[in-house]
């Protein structure tokens, strides 16, 4: 037996050419750092351990592997943000309140929470991620901490995602556009406008899927927040219809093409915008906020002498552009079009390689792995495999020349899918002029109540082609059916056929909407006018009209609802009308 002396002698001299234990990331390092500001060490002990822990196998498998680790992962996402923010702005902001460190401890930790965020700054264009060169201002975490402040659902599910969004992307970052406001929008109150929206089913049902960069399209809108409210109810009050595929965009052909005049111009907010037209630069404005309104993503468009607005469909096989699930209207095609600060083509190459999620999160992930090795020929090797995986995602096809064209917007969108109230796919094809009731309407505690909808027959006469000669009929959010008086049409009329309980003066009101000045519908008997009832300015919501009197003999008879001779106004929407005994 030798004796203990030696014994200790030899684990002594063994414990001295063992390696020191490596440093592996850890909760206690990571609040000491946030503690004390010291963001440069825990960064540099980061990338000693994922130098560790990228092997000799430098293989797709491997590599793919090892970033699927939860610690992996969140190492390179830790070293990201503090790369990309910079350690002197986070050591600031964490000493600047304790609120602040336990937001950073809060993030630090959430590996899912900080992938998000950090997909969401990735720039857009694929030669700037493939630099990975670009940086993240603090502003961005400070308005999180308080958007997480003021709201606990803000920290999962969809209100992450549109936290992060707003703190990214906050009111106003936008394109400038017509009848935005200034100052712009607390995001707070933002985050807090589009959580609520959301919760009482206002927006478009794609909204909750986007991703956090697709929200920041939406979340960034530059118009007030009680303008997104308004816009939002003028599309399901007046124009139903455009909900059908999320197609609210093409309520930019109600925008009058014409010089505004003084009353509404200069915009004040979005109403004026509708109400008071305007070229290009208003239209392509009014197009991004009525889809962000709604929920859609949406981003102005520059072209030569022209702009208009590239936005987010749900159905990729919709008009134009069918295969791409973006779209450029209202202008040429993608091939001329300026976005983002990038032509047309590259935009609509990045937006789609960033729709496939997985690949785009692999790419992303492997390049951060990437900036932390120190080894150039395992970077390279690293970034090979990353710039692999981005070459092989596969691009829509569509017609980059296709869009609709700013032209075309003059005729109302809605008369192809919505002549009249769709019908089951079952069912044979409706004639649209077809009478809706053929029943006569009767008085009911002497007032005559007709639904707009129940007309016996429906005609008139066109402007140009793409409308259709007679009223459009639209289903309504609560299961109804209303009808729209279509925009510049030479004449359209419906007919309802009534019973007149006693001959006699007789008060007729409206339940309607339009969105310009100066509007009125007729009641006529056969080609005599009764009555003409001037319908308000109601920015597309619903309301009484004064009553106006009218005569009426007793018995049956057919009265007829009819647009005045062309006054170039931009459409009256109808719920009901009726007719009351005046004493």
């Amino acid at each position: 037996m030798k004796p203990t002396g030696f014994l200790t002698l030899v684990a002594i001299a063994l414990t001295a050419a063992a390696p020191l234990h490596a440093w592996e990331p850890s909760g206690a390092d990571l609040d000491q750092a946030i503690a004390s500001g010291d963001f440069t060490k825990y960064a540099e002990s980061a990338s000693v351990w994922l130098n560790e822990k990228v092997a000799g196998n430098l293989s797709q498998d491997a590599l793919l592997g090892l970033i699927k680790e939860p610690a992996v992962l969140s190492a390179i996402d830790q070293r990201q943000l503090i790369a990309k923010i910079g350690a002197d702005p986070l050591a600031a902001f964490s000493k600047a309140d304790p609120a602040h460190q336990a937001f950073l401890g809060w993030l630090f930790k959430n590996t899912a929470a900080l992938d998000l965020f950090l997909e969401g700054c990735v720039p857009l264009g694929l030669a700037a991620r493939d630099q990975n060169n670009y940086t993240i201002g603090i502003k961005a975490l400070e308005i999180w901490q308080k958007i997480q402040a003021a709201d606990a659902d803000s920290k999962e599910g969809l209100c992450l995602k549109i936290a992060i969004a707003t703190s990214i992307a906050p009111p106003g970052t936008g394109a400038p556009g017509a009848g935005h406001v200034k100052p712009a929008v607390d995001p707070v109150d933002r985050y807090k406008h589009f959580k609520e929206a959301h919760k009482n089913k206002e927006l478009v049902a794609s909204f909750e899927n986007l991703s956090v960069w697709e929200l920041e399209k939406v979340v960034q809108s530059g118009a007030s927040n009680e303008d997104l409210a308004w816009g939002r109810e003028m599309i399901r009050s007046w124009r139903p219809d455009l909900l059908n595929d999320e197609m609210v965009v093409n309520s930019t052909s109600f925008v009058w093409r014409r010089n505004a005049p003084p009353m509404y111009y200069p915009f004040k907010g979005m109403k004026d915008v509708m109400a008071g037209g305007g070229k290009c630069g208003p239209r392509s404005s009014w197009s991004v906020f009525i889809c962000q309104a709604c929920g859609v993503p949406a981003i102005g468009v520059g072209q030569p002498a022209h702009a208009c607005v590239a936005y987010k469909s749900d159905n990729p096989m919709v008009e134009p552009q069918p295969g791409s699930h973006w779209k450029v209207g209202f202008g040429a095609g993608w091939q001329v079009s300026k976005l983002e600060g990038m032509g047309g083509p590259d935009f609509l190459a990045a937006v789609e390689s960033r729709m496939q999620r997985k690949e785009f999160l692999q790419v992303e992930h492997l390049r951060g792995l990437a900036a932390s090795l120190s080894e150039a020929d395992k970077t390279g090797a690293v970034l090979e495999v990353a710039r692999g995986i981005q070459a092989s995602l596969k691009a829509a096809k569509t017609d980059l020349t296709a869009s609709l064209k700013a032209e075309e917007a003059e005729a109302d969108p809605g008369v192809k899918a919505a002549a009249i109230a769709p019908a089951p796919k079952t069912a044979a094809k409706v004639d649209p002029t077809a009478p809706r009731s053929t029943e006569t309407v009767k008085a009911k505690d002497g007032v005559l109540h007709v639904e707009a909808a129940s007309f016996a027959k429906t005609g008139g006469q066109n402007s140009w082609g793409g409308q259709l000669p007679h009223v459009l009929v639209h289903n309504t959010p609560d299961g109804g059916h209303q009808v729209f008086f279509q925009q510049q049409m030479q004449s359209q009329w419906a007919d309802y056929l009534i019973d007149v309980p006693e001959s006699g003066t007789y008060e007729v009101l409206m339940k309607a909407g339009c969105v310009n000045d100066s509007q009125s519908l007729e009641v006529c008997l056969g080609s005599t006018v009764l009555a003409t009832v001037p319908i308000p300015l109601t920015y597309g919501l619903w309301q009484e009209t004064a009553p106006v009197e009218l005569k009426l003999e007793k018995g049956v008879q057919t009265l007829r609802v009819q647009t005045p001779t062309i006054e170039h106004k931009r459409g009256i929407a109808l719920q009901w009308f009726e007719l009351k005994r005046k004493g």
